[in-house]
């Protein structure tokens, strides 16, 4: 190989190299080590990647972001009995507006009756929310929230919060029940014991986009094992919701 030839190859093979490990330093910065190598993979070929936990241990986000931190404690203060990971990298420069983007389907609080959930009873897809009605808004810690009364059925009709804080490069979203869940004469979840949200934000030439859901059932309620079932899929199918929505 003559020194010309040489040049070239090098720096074809150097310039891999730091693309390569420009997209690898992005994931070990955003992830810890419970992400498996085929789900690393998938990540890389831009694919959704779905992950029902068995504890908060389980997470793998571990991002060096505020908007991450806050969420991820929030879930992990739940100490959940049914908890989901959703989550897609993109490149940044095909989604320049993904924050603005994000923010407004978030924020449309009507939409939320769209969101179907899989029901394992049934076998069938049904919507997760027949009830989203906006009561009052107002502004929280650089952000802002609405207080929203859902209707979840075979749950009756409860409060909640939706918050939403976002930066030109970050988004954080959360809804948080903030009145108990009933199920005819049970309790099913006590106030603040679900949460369901995504965050977004930049790392390095890619946008991070993490959607979790957590819910703790009262101890008394897992006797209605058939009830605690509908929480299984919806923890996942509302954050994955909005993500197939910025497609």
């Amino acid at each position: 190989m003559n020194r010309l030839k040489f040049t070239k190859f090098a720096v074809i093979a150097v310039t891999f190299m730091i693309s390569t490990k420009t997209f690898s330093q992005d994931f070990s910065l955003s992830f810890n080590s419970n992400l498996s190598a085929n789900e690393i993979s998938k990540l890389k070929r831009g694919e959704v990647l779905i992950r029902n936990l068995e504890s908060t241990e389980n997470i793998c986000l571990s991002a060096d972001n505020a908007y991450a931190k806050r969420f991820l404690t929030e879930i992990k203060n739940i100490k959940p009995s049914y908890l989901a990971e959703v989550i897609q990298v993109l490149p940044y420069e095909e989604h320049k507006n993904l924050v603005q983007e994000l923010s407004s389907l978030v924020g449309d609080i009507k939409s939320y009756t769209k969101i179907p959930y899989y029901t394992v009873r049934n076998g069938a897809w049904a919507a997760m929310f027949t009830k989203a009605e906006m009561v009052s808004t107002g502004k929280e810690n650089m952000g802002k929230f609405s207080n929203v009364v859902f209707e979840m059925p075979p749950f009756e009709q409860f409060d909640a919060k939706v918050v939403t804080i976002s930066s030109s490069n970050a988004l954080y979203f959360a809804t948080i029940n903030t009145d108990i869940i009933k199920y005819k004469l049970f309790k099913a979840v006590q106030p603040e014991k679900m949460e369901c949200g995504l965050v977004l934000f930049r790392s390095g030439d890619y946008w991070i986009l993490y959607g979790s859901g957590a819910v703790k059932p009262d101890a008394a309620f897992f006797i209605k094992s058939r009830v605690n079932t509908a929480f299984v899929n919806r923890v996942k199918d509302f954050s994955m919701y909005f993500i197939k929505q910025l497609h």
